[in-house]
Order: structure tokens, then C-alpha cells, then sequence
């Protein structure tokens, strides 16, 4: 199985499956790889084969000729994901939710919202010579600053 149950993996849509994971297991970080813990014994036999399978290294037909139980367990758990992934809150219960907030946080999401969009369309207009303008008396500024600074010490 070469998908990943990651909710911000937008390239799990089950298209492209096997391009998705194609870097090689060589050429992966060592951190990537999976290493066995010390004093756990790694799996054998028939779990072995299913691991490799949800690892994407081995075909469905090798792990289901060693457990085919497994195998279709796994495929109704990534089945019920994907369905699962793909549901949405309904409508009515998105509006439910909202009139259920009390009316002054509304107001205020409001009055802050509104306020802020108010703000983002107004463009302020300065021409070149307000700039320039602004520029040489801030230079000013900073001169008179340095000078007195200087005399202090």
C-alpha cells in the first residue's frame, strides 16, 4: 500500500500512487530509514511481509500468500480512510455552530473585520516629492542627532 494517511498530504487523492514515494530507501536521510529499537525483535515470518507491503516494498499478491487476513484489513482500513478524508461538516451544522456563539463575540469579530477591510482598501496617495520630502528631513534628523551625541562625549 503506497498511500499515507497524512490529512496535509494533498498528493494522496489516490491518483499517481506509485511515483509518489520513489525515492529509494538508499537514497533517503538516514533519519528517514526505520531502525529497529534495541531488545524489540524485528518482524518475521508472515508479519514481515505485511510490513513491507504497507511500506510500499513488496507486491499485494507476496503479502496476501502470507496472511491474507492482514491484507484485507488493512485494505478496509485504508478504504474507511479514504472515505473518511473526504467527508465534510454538512451546511446546517456549520450554521448551527455559528448561532450558537454568543451575539457581543459575533459583534466584535464583526466590527474587527470590517474594520480591517475598511483599512486594506484605503490607498494612501504620496507622490515622489512627499517622499523625497520625507527623506531629506528624516536625514536632517538623524544629522542633528549624530552632532549632539558627538558633543556629549
Amino acid at each position: 500500500m503506497l498511500d499515507r494517511h497524512e490529512a496535509h498530504d494533498d498528493q494522496n487523492l489516490g491518483q499517481n500512487l506509485p511515483q509518489r514515494d520513489a525515492a529509494p530507501v538508499v537514497d533517503r536521510p538516514v533519519a528517514d530509514r526505520e531502525v529497529p529499537l534495541p531488545g524489540m525483535a524485528a518482524a518475521e515470518g508472515p508479519a514481515l511481509v505485511i510490513h513491507q507491503w504497507l511500506d510500499g516494498e513488496t507486491s499485494e499478491a507476496e503479502a496476501r500468500r502470507a496472511d491474507a487476513k492482514q491484507v484485507d484489513l488493512w485494505k478496509m482500513i485504508s478504504t474507511e480512510t479514504e472515505q473518511r478524508r473526504r467527508m465534510t461538516t454538512p451546511a446546517y451544522i456549520a450554521a448551527n455552530i455559528m448561532a450558537a456563539i454568543p451575539e457581543a463575540r459575533t459583534e466584535t469579530k464583526l466590527a474587527t473585520a470590517t474594520a480591517a477591510a475598511t483599512g486594506a482598501m484605503v490607498e494612501p496617495k504620496s507622490s515622489n516629492m512627499m517622499l523625497m520630502v520625507v527623506g531629506v528631513a528624516m536625514l536632517a534628523l538623524g544629522v542633528v542627532i549624530g552632532q549632539s551625541i558627538g558633543k556629549m562625549f
